[in-house]
């Protein structure tokens, strides 16, 4: 089984261009072609987080029709930026949750377990999960024990040392640990949010972040260093999947592409540049 991850894709109402650099819309559309002209086909498209860019109904409107376009089933759970009741009505007959309140997803596919969880706050930068998500995630992991499990959520549960996206990870990671570690059919987590690709392992489990198909968070890691995105290579996360095997790669949108940056998120007035 293949799988590519979209992740991150603040898309605006009317399209509109992100922090006066980011044309969030076009990089996109290229992330959609990118992924359906890929041989093989991936077997499924899942998005962790950060769709919209404040989450509101016009984001969604702009988002679906292109997301529509892919050739792939698609997956979704929100991130920070989304609203996950406008999120739930915006893809209702497109993608589904198992969940009445949070956007989780429980899919069993060619021998693997495929599960999502809505980590968004709404209001917050961070993540949690509520105990009512827990205990939906220990049930999904009971219910189907002998399946290889790999885990989408949009915010990580380790610090990478960019500290202003660290202290938006997962606050709740321990919680988090208390269920998985009863569960050894979990291979490794998928998270988005940190607009890099970053590779990790927490208690002793892999961890994979997903690159920006847009905008890259700046790789800073001094200590109270400045929050700043810088435009580098656009780039998915592609998953093989065997029963006795998971591996990763990078995929490349467009070849060449020069860096520029870093730019700031918020202005002088520490007010988010619209």
């Amino acid at each position: 089984m293949l799988i590519a991850q979209l992740t991150d894709l603040h898309i605006k109402k009317d399209g509109k261009i992100a922090y006066q650099k980011v044309d969030t819309l076009q990089c996109l559309k290229n992330a959609v072609n990118h992924i359906n002209e890929l041989l093989p086909q991936p077997d499924w498209v899942v998005i962790t987080g950060d769709l919209g860019d404040f989450g509101i109904p016009e984001e969604y409107e702009v988002l679906v029709p292109e997301l529509k376009k892919l050739k792939a089933p698609v997956k979704v759970i929100p991130g920070n930026h989304d609203h996950r009741d406008h999120l739930r009505v915006a893809f209702d007959g497109f993608a589904s949750f198992d969940h009445p309140e949070y956007c989780h997803f429980s899919q069993q596919v060619d021998g693997y377990h495929l599960i999502g969880l809505d980590s968004s706050v709404l209001g917050k930068p961070y993540g949690k999960l509520t105990p009512e998500s827990l205990v939906w995630l220990d049930s999904q992991l009971n219910e189907q024990s002998a399946l290889p499990t790999l885990i989408f959520l949009h915010h990580p549960p380790m610090k990478v040392g960019i500290d202003h996206m660290d202290v938006q990870k997962l606050l709740n990671d321990e919680d988090l640990w208390q269920v998985l570690q009863q569960h050894k059919q979990v291979k490794g987590l998928v998270a988005g949010h940190l607009h890099r690709a970053i590779y990790a392992t927490w208690n002793g489990l892999p961890v994979w972040v997903g690159p920006s198909h847009s905008h890259a968070v700046t790789l800073d890691l001094n200590p109270n260093a400045p929050s700043r995105f810088s435009l580098e290579p656009p780039a998915i996360q592609l998953f093989k999947l065997e029963l006795d095997s998971l591996v990763s790669h990078i995929s490349y949108i467009e070849s060449g592409e020069k860096s520029a940056g870093p730019f700031p998120f918020f202005d002088e007035n520490n007010k988010l540049i619209d």
